[in-house]
């Protein structure tokens, strides 16, 4: 994916994003990209070579990684930081790198808008749970799921004048852990299994109202968010 600047970011923003070292490792699917929309995946492997993506939209990617980067460093001496774990089913290879696993408990970092803690994301659910899953079939024990979410726009203002929103509190810090349910074994073990299905299927499986952020006749992805929009039959279809 080429990286664009149009509005002339200092070049090490450029370098710092082009230089992401991200990598799923030896495996077909990583835990994340198994919870997005098969079909954008799909896209956005068969044209790789025409995406482009800006630096602003890339910035808030690359302070969660600055996070990351600091946290790591002051995990429990005894704790397994950013390691990935590999697991097989159906003929493919899973990963996952967790960022914090410590005694059986898991954390993963999240810098996030404020929004997101007060409503909860099920994608953040989905994520642990794979991971959980991960473990198991590594012999590790599991015993809780926390998300730490670290909130981008929050306001010491807003949390004293709105401290309760449409019956949600607004976080008190700008730090949030967030208990995340553990899914029963064979939930899981059902959950990864379906995702594999969908995302190794021959035929391309449209995305749904909810993978679209459909907000009353809009699609707010397909609008605004989707590197694919272009490519994608399903969205072109419907503006015809």
């Amino acid at each position: 994916m080429n990286v664009t600047n149009q509005y002339g970011a200092p070049e090490q923003f450029v370098r710092a994003i082009q230089n992401d070292g991200y990598s799923k490792g030896e495996a077909d699917f990583s835990a994340t990209g198994l919870l997005r929309p098969p079909q954008i995946s799909r896209l956005e492997s068969e044209h790789e070579d025409k995406l482009s993506t800006d630096v602003a939209d890339r910035l808030f990617a690359l302070l969660g990684t600055g996070v990351h980067a600091v946290l790591e460093g002051h995990a429990p001496d005894d704790a397994l930081v950013e390691q990935r774990w590999f697991a097989e089913m159906n003929g493919y290879v899973v990963s996952g790198a967790i960022d914090v696993y410590h005694e059986g408990h898991v954390t993963d970092y999240k810098v996030t808008g404020t929004y997101a803690t007060m409503v909860g994301k099920p994608e953040w659910e989905q994520q642990l749970n794979v991971y959980a899953w991960l473990l198991r079939q590594n012999d590790m024990p599991i015993e809780s799921l926390t998300i730490c979410a670290i909130c981008r726009d929050w306001s010491a203002t807003k949390r004293n004048k709105h401290p309760k929103k449409s019956n949600r509190m607004y976080p008190a810090s700008p730090i949030v852990p967030i208990d995340i349910p553990l899914w029963l074994p064979d939930v899981a073990e059902r959950f990864v299994h379906e995702r594999i299905e969908l995302h190794s299927s021959e035929s391309v499986v449209p995305c749904s109202d909810e993978e679209r952020w459909r907000r009353g006749p809009s699609y707010i992805r397909c609008e605004t968010y989707c590197s694919v929009a272009d490519f994608c039959p399903q969205y072109q279809a419907e503006k015809l």
